[in-house]
C-alpha cells in the first residue's frame, strides 16, 4: 500500500529535488503507483502518457500491517516497479519518461539493487544496466553491489542459462550483451551466449494487451475465505460463481478456497454439501470435481472465534509456502453472513489472518442496515478494521449485463447525449416484478419490506447510471472512483421522499405465510415512488420506482418515454404514441427503442415497432462454453480480484442512499401506514397505475403489442 505527504523529508542529490514532485497524502499515493502496486500494466502506461509527471513523483511506502503511519520507503515509479517482475516494456516506458531515476537511490537502493533483488526479467536488468553502467559497481544501504544480491536471490530465476546470463551480464556489463537489429519492439536483444530472450517476460508483454494475464493478481497466490458457507448464499451463489470463474480460466493457478460456518462438517461433507448446487451450471463433472478439490472447510464457535481464524490462516500459509516463487499472496473473504455479525468477524480476520505478502480483501452482502443508524454503525463496525479501498459491497444488480452497459450505452452513442435531457424526457420509470410471494421467506421479508429489499439499492443504484453526468475516466485505476463519485451527485440532488410521493401495497394472503408472525404487518410488499434529480439535466424530470412481489410477471427493466413528438398530434391527427427506450435487465436482456413507423399496406397511420437487439440471439445464442454471459456474481467477484471498484457501493453512496429513504420508512411504521390490498397475479394496485400516470405524466399506448410475452398483457406499461 502506497501513502504520500506533501513536504519533502531530506534529499539525495539536488536534481532529484528539483525535478521530482510529492504526491498529496489525501491522493494516498497518485495512481500510477496504484497500478503499479496491483502490476496492471496497461493502467500504468495509461497514466504515463495521460499523466506525464507522475513518473518523476515520490510516493512513501507504508507498512500495511502497523498500525502506525510509519514512513518506510520513499520511492520513484521506476524503483517500484522494479520490485515487481515488470514486463521491459514498462521498464524502457520509465526509463524514456524520466531518465534520471536509474541513477536515484531510494531507501538507500538503486533501481538495479530492486530489480536484482526481487527476481526481473533478464531483459529490463539488461535495460537499467545499459542506462546507468555505472550502477555495477555502486553498494546499497547494507553495502552489498549487484553481483552479491544476485548471489542471494539468483533461485529466483528459474533456469541455469538466464541464472549465468544474468551473473555475466551484472560482471562484464553492457559487453557482455549484443544487439541484434532484426529483432522489432521490446524483443530487441540476444545475449552474447545465445541464449533467448527472457520467455516468460515477453509473454506476460504479449499477454498485457489481450488478457487478463497482464494483472499481477493473476499469477500471485489466492486464497478465497467464504464466511458462512453452510448457507444459501454461499451454496446458491457464492461458490457457483467460483466455479465459474475457474470454468474460465479466471483463478489464479493454485488457488485455494476456505469455508468457514458453526456446522459441524469435514471438507468432504462440504463437497457433497456444493456438489448438487455446481452441478446446476453448465460446467463439465471433471471440471467440478478439480474445482471441489480446491474446497476446504473450517468450523468455528462463532463468527468472532480468532483461535478458529487463526486454523484457517495457518492452512493458508502453509499453502502459500509451497509457491515461494510467487510475489504476492492476496487473501479474498466473501461475508456470507448477517451484517449483525459483521464487526466481531472483521475484527478476528484483523487479528489473525490477514494477508502478509499481497492485499486484504472483503466482499459484504447486503443488507446494509434498516436505517440510516443502523446503516452507520454497520459501517462503523468494519472501518474500525478496514479502510475503504478493501471493502466491495456488492449489489448484485451492477453486475447485470445490462446495467455495466449503461456506461457504453450512454456515453459511447452521439445520438444518446444529444436526447438523455430535460427537453426529450417525459419520465423514467424503474420496475422490478416477481410473480411469487414470499415463500416461506416472509419471516425475513417482513423484518425489511419491499422499499429497503429492492428500491432503496438495487434501483436506485441503476437510477445514478442512467441519470450521472459523464465521469472523467470509465476505465483504467482512476474510473472506479470518478464513476462513484457521478453517481453521489446525483444523489445529493434528491430530496427525502414523502408519503405523498408513493403508493403502497400488500397482496392477498401474504400473512398466510408461517414464518410471518404479526399476522396485523403493515410491510408493503408492493411500491411506488416519485423523485426528482434537481439539476440543470434532469429538473422536473419524474423518476418512478415501481417494484412488487406476487405480480402478473417477472420483470426488471429500465423504461424511458420521451415527449411527444413536435406537432405531431396535429399531423396524424393525434394517433402518434410517444417514443420509448426499454432496457431489459430480465429475462432475456435486451435494449429496444419504441419507434412509429407507417401500418403496412393502404392505411397512413402511425404504428409502434421495435428497433431492438435481443442479447440472448444478438451474443449468447452461438452455444458457447457455460460463462458465456456471466451471472451478476460471477462478474462481480471478478472485479473484486481486479480492484475495480465501480461495480460496488462506497460508503457515502450507502449513506446518502438511506438519508433519502429513512424519513419515508420511519413514518410508515411509527404510524401504522396501512397498504392498499392487491390481488396476487395482477398488476399490482390500480391506485399505483392512476400514480404513475398522474405523477410522470405517463402515456400508455394500450394498442401496442410486443413480439414477445415479456411486457405486461401486450402493453406498453411499466
Amino acid at each position: 500500500m502506497f501513502k504520500s505527504v506533501g513536504r519533502m523529508i531530506g534529499s539525495e542529490k539536488k536534481s532529484e529535488v528539483e525535478n521530482s514532485r510529492h504526491s498529496s497524502i489525501e491522493d494516498g499515493g497518485n495512481l500510477l503507483y496504484i497500478a503499479i502496486e496491483e502490476r496492471n500494466w496497461k493502467s500504468a502506461l495509461s497514466r504515463m502518457q495521460h499523466s506525464p509527471h507522475e513518473v518523476s513523483t515520490f510516493v512513501y511506502r507504508v507498512d500495511p500491517n502497523s498500525r502506525r503511519s510509519k514512513f518506510k520507503r520513499r520511492l520513484l515509479p521506476l524503483h517500484c516497479v522494479c520490485m515487481r517482475r515488470p514486463p521491459s516494456l514498462i521498464v524502457s516506458a520509465l526509463l524514456a519518461s524520466y531518465p534520471q531515476a536509474v541513477e536515484v537511490k531510494c531507501d538507500g537502493k538503486l533501481p538495479l539493487h530492486f530489480a536484482v533483488k526481487y527476481g526481473a526479467s533478464l531483459e529490463a536488468i539488461q535495460m537499467l544496466v545499459i542506462a546507468f553502467p555505472n550502477a555495477l559497481k555502486m553498494v546499497d544501504s547494507s553495502g552489498k553491489n549487484p553481483m552479491t544480491i544476485f548471489g542471494e536471490n539468483k533461485e529466483k530465476w528459474k533456469t541455469k542459462e538466464k541464472k549465468d546470463s544474468i551473473k555475466r551480464l551484472l560482471k562484464e556489463g553492457v559487453n557482455a550483451v549484443i544487439m541484434d537489429e532484426s529483432v522489432a519492439g521490446t524483443k530487441s536483444f540476444k545475449s552474447e551466449m545465445g541464449v533467448a530472450d527472457d520467455d516468460d517476460a515477453m509473454e506476460e508483454e504479449k499477454d498485457m494487451l489481450t488478457t487478463l494475464n497482464e494483472e499481477g493478481w493473476k499469477t500471485a497466490g489466492l486464497a478465497i475465505i467464504v464466511v458462512g458457507a453452510s448457507g444459501d448464499l454461499a451454496k446458491k451463489k457464492t461458490y457457483p460463481s467460483l466455479l465459474y470463474l475457474f470454468n474460465d480460466d479466471l483463478l489464479p493457478e493454485d488457488t485455494i478456497i476456505c469455508g468457514y460456518a458453526r456446522s459441524q462438517m469435514s471438507h468432504e461433507d462440504l463437497r457433497n454439501k456444493l456438489r448438487p448446487f455446481l452441478e446446476k451450471t453448465k460446467c463439465d463433472g471433471d471440471v467440478i470435481s478439480k474445482f471441489l478439490s480446491m474446497c476446504y472447510y473450517s468450523k468455528g464457535a462463532s463468527y468472532g472465534d480468532a483461535d478458529a481464524f487463526k486454523r484457517i490462516n495457518d492452512h493458508v500459509s502453509s499453502h502459500e509456502a509451497k509457491f515461494p516463487k510467487k510475489l504476492e499472496h492476496n487473501r479474498l473473504f466473501y461475508f456470507a453472513i448477517p451484517p449483525n455479525v459483521f464487526a466481531e468477524t472483521g475484527v478476528a480476520i484483523k487479528k489473525t489472518c490477514m494477508a502478509s505478502k499481497g492485499w486484504t480483501r472483503l466482499i459484504v452482502e447486503k443488507p446494509f442496515g434498516r436505517d440510516l443508524k443502523s446503516c452507520e454503525d454497520m459501517l462503523a463496525s468494519l472501518s474500525n478494521e478496514f479502510d475503504e479501498s478493501q471493502m466491495f459491497r456488492i449489489d448484485h444488480y451492477l453486475g447485470k449485463e445490462m446495467v455495466q452497459n449503461l456506461l457504453i450505452l450512454r456515453f459511447g452513442n452521439l445520438w444518446f447525449e444529444r436526447m438523455w435531457n430535460r427537453d426529450n424526457i417525459q419520465c423514467v420509470i424503474l420496475t422490478f416484478k416477481e410473480p411469487f410471494g414470499t415463500d416461506g421467506r416472509g419471516g425475513y421479508f417482513d423484518n425489511y419490506g419491499i422499499i429497503r429489499d429492492i428500491i432503496q439499492n438495487h434501483l436506485l443504484q441503476v437510477m445514478t447510471l442512467l441519470a450521472m453526468e459523464a465521469p472523467t475516466r470509465a476505465t483504467g485505476p482512476e474510473a472506479g472512483e470518478n464513476i462513484r463519485n457521478a453517481k453521489v451527485q446525483v444523489l445529493n440532488a434528491i430530496s427525502p421522499v414523502t408519503l405523498d410521493e408513493c403508493v403502497l401495497g400488500q397482496y392477498e394472503g401474504y400473512t398466510d405465510d408461517e414464518t410471518i408472525k404479526n399476522k396485523n404487518t403493515n410491510t408493503p410488499t408492493f411500491a411506488v415512488a416519485r423523485v426528482f434529480v434537481n439539476t440543470p439535466r434532469w429538473a422536473g424530470v419524474p423518476f418512478i420506482f415501481k417494484a412488487g412481489k406476487a405480480l402478473n410477471e417477472r420483470k426488471a427493466e429500465m423504461r424511458i418515454q420521451f415527449k411527444d413528438a413536435p406537432a405531431a398530434t396535429f399531423l396524424f391527427d393525434d394517433n402518434c404514441p410517444r417514443n420509448e427506450l426499454v432496457i431489459r435487465m430480465q429475462p432475456h436482456e435486451a435494449i429496444y427503442m419504441k419507434t412509429n413507423v407507417k401500418a403496412p399496406g393502404f392505411s397512413g397511420k402511425p404504428v409502434q415497432a421495435e428497433l431492438e437487439v435481443n442479447y440472448e440471439e444478438r451474443f449468447f445464442h452461438s452455444g458457447g462454453k457455460a460463462g458465456s454471459n456471466p451471472d451478476a456474481y460471477t462478474r462481480l467477484i471478478l472485479d473484486v480480484l481486479r480492484g475495480r471498484s465501480a461495480t460496488f457501493v462506497r460508503e457515502d453512496e450507502l449513506r446518502r442512499s438511506w438519508e433519502i429513504w429513512t424519513p419515508l420508512l420511519h413514518k410508515i411504521e411509527r404510524e401504522n401506514i396501512q397498504p392498499v390490498i392487491y390481488k396476487q397475479g395482477s398488476r399490482g394496485p390500480v391506485e399505483a397505475d392512476i400514480f404513475i400516470e398522474e405523477k410522470a405524466g405517463y402515456k400508455r399506448n394500450v394498442n401496442y403489442t410486443v413480439a414477445d410475452d415479456n411486457d405486461d398483457n401486450g402493453s406498453a406499461s411499466a
